[in-house]
């Protein structure tokens, strides 16, 4: 597991931030998400340098109790991780359906998403009962009303990392229906920006140098951040240029971009530092993922649509279909 409550605040922390937000956590009580189980659960991994990814974990003389929902649903997470799960077991956790790309978010600065207030029809209207419990979980309070519609490209990430033996399932974009699959668009090297079509979500690697650090701080409208992904631009000589991602600071809240910009720096630093001193994780990368187009005046910059950034230090596993 890699969340777990705070036992005298109920706060939800990340494993992985433990050490910047709570260095005294040897000092702090850790329980199950699900309060009706509430078991102690023990960080594990944390410490830099640590080849495996943070975690919690359960006490040798402890169990969760036999409903526990939280630790149902993570078993089917790291089940989903190395094969592909029933339609049932995708049922039970849900996903992202919807992709409503042009709603307003009504509170950027913290992040309000879509919520249904009716949860007593939403086991018969979609068949998912248990998908608000689930997000209740969330510690950024993201939830899906009953269409399973979504306003960030966060949740949609988090299905696409997170199961990669399922990413047949489809999700509606402007009345359009796409395959998970086909909705993400990998930038590496040679990859030519006419096949980098509208209606994706398109991600690369972040080239760790210092032209990247602190980069929401060097130009004072926008953020570019390179890409490892490249395109050629004369196949004799073998010249390159990289891409790059566009931030208009003008076209966000003040609230969401700093918290994008916290995330970003945060990321950023522990790769860098994971790369300076030769302790990268196999396969892992700091990556950008975007929802957005290519500039019209230049087709290596990506613009980014609205507020349709994030950030993951994270491995990114092929699809089915690429192995």
């Amino acid at each position: 597991m890699y969340k777990a409550r705070i036992d005298d605040t109920d706060e939800i922390v990340l494993a992985q931030e433990l050490l910047d937000l709570y260095p005294n956590y040897k000092h702090m009580v850790f329980v199950c998400l699900d309060k009706k189980c509430s078991i102690r659960m023990a960080p594990a991994c944390i410490a830099e340098g640590s080849k495996r990814k943070s975690h919690f974990k359960k006490f040798r003389n402890q169990e969760h109790i036999d409903n526990c929902e939280y630790a149902v649903l993570t078993e089917l997470s790291e089940k989903g991780k190395n094969q592909k799960l029933t339609n049932t077991q995708i049922n039970k956790i849900g996903y992202p359906s919807v992709f409503n790309v042009q709603e307003k978010i009504e509170n950027q600065e913290n992040e309000t998403y879509i919520e249904n207030n009716n949860k007593d029809d939403d086991e018969g209207i979609t068949g998912r009962g248990d998908i608000m419990k689930l997000y209740e979980f969330d510690s950024d309070n993201i939830k899906f009303d009953r269409r399973n519609k979504v306003q960030s490209i966060d949740r949609i990430i988090d299905w696409y990392l997170g199961f990669p033996y399922n990413r047949d399932v489809e999700i509606e974009i402007n009345g359009k229906r796409i395959e998970y699959q086909y909705f993400f668009k990998k930038i590496k090297e040679n990859t030519p920006s006419s096949r980098l079509l509208n209606d994706r979500i398109f991600y690369g690697m972040i080239m760790l140098s210092e032209k990247n650090q602190d980069a929401f701080e060097k130009y004072p409208d926008s953020v570019y951040i390179t890409l490892l992904g490249f395109k050629k631009i004369d196949e004799l000589s073998g010249q390159y240029e990289n891409y790059s991602v566009k931030v208009d600071k003008r076209k966000i809240s003040t609230g969401f971009l700093t918290r994008i910009r916290n995330k970003y720096n945060r990321l950023f630093e522990n790769a860098y530092k994971d790369l300076k001193e030769n302790n990268i994780v196999k396969n892992y990368g700091l990556y950008a993922f975007v929802y957005g187009n290519i500039d019209p005046n230049n087709d290596t910059i990506l613009n980014v649509e609205r507020h349709h950034i994030t950030f993951r230090y994270d491995e990114v596993r092929k699809t089915m279909r690429e192995r």
